[in-house]
């Protein structure tokens, strides 16, 4: 029977977390059109900005927790960074246009054209900004320890094959 390995299970979670919430929660609506994505509701009310920042927090002190792992729960940081980024570029966005910042994705079957004609250049790159940095962003934060990830990944194979073979020889010997 194979053993579990909690760290591969824990870093697949919060890449789970990370790039559902990003990607599958607030930038998804009921059309392509951005006006009907989840972080325009997030925008347009305080209490939801309030328990969409709690959660982040609350995931973000569980990436603390496990910050000096081998594994990458960092991605725990990305809904927090996510929020972060969209509050500032939206109140920049407020600033020069009077509206909230619409994040273009792009056609999930085509290149068409942008959806919403309000969308400005200025739209487009503060979004392209916000989820690059919000899912690369956690990578950096760990960019000291992929020697030490990589020699881990290597002795933890090397060492399940020679392990695999120790049981077998053992086994071999008991009958």
């Amino acid at each position: 029977m194979k053993k579990l390995d909690v760290n591969l299970i824990l870093t697949a979670t919060s890449l789970i977390i990370a790039f559902g919430y990003v990607y599958f929660y607030m930038l998804s609506g009921r059309n392509q059109n951005p006006l009907t994505y989840r972080y325009q509701k997030v925008l347009n009310d305080k209490n939801l900005i309030i328990k969409h920042l709690i959660f982040g927090c609350s995931l973000s002190l569980i990436g603390i927790v496990r910050f000096s792992s081998l594994t990458l729960e960092t991605y725990l940081f990305s809904p927090l960074i996510f929020i972060i980024l969209l509050l500032i570029s939206n109140t920049v966005i407020k600033k020069i246009y009077k509206r909230n910042i619409l994040i273009e994705t792009f056609n999930r079957y085509s290149f068409a054209p942008r959806l919403n004609k309000k969308a400005t250049f200025l739209d487009i790159s503060f979004g392209l900004l916000i989820g690059i940095i919000s899912l690369v962003g956690p990578l950096l934060l760990k960019y000291d320890k992929f020697d030490e990830i990589n020699q881990e990944r290597k002795n933890f194979k090397s060492h399940k094959h020679t392990a695999y073979y120790k049981g077998l020889t053992q086994w071999r010997v008991k009958s």
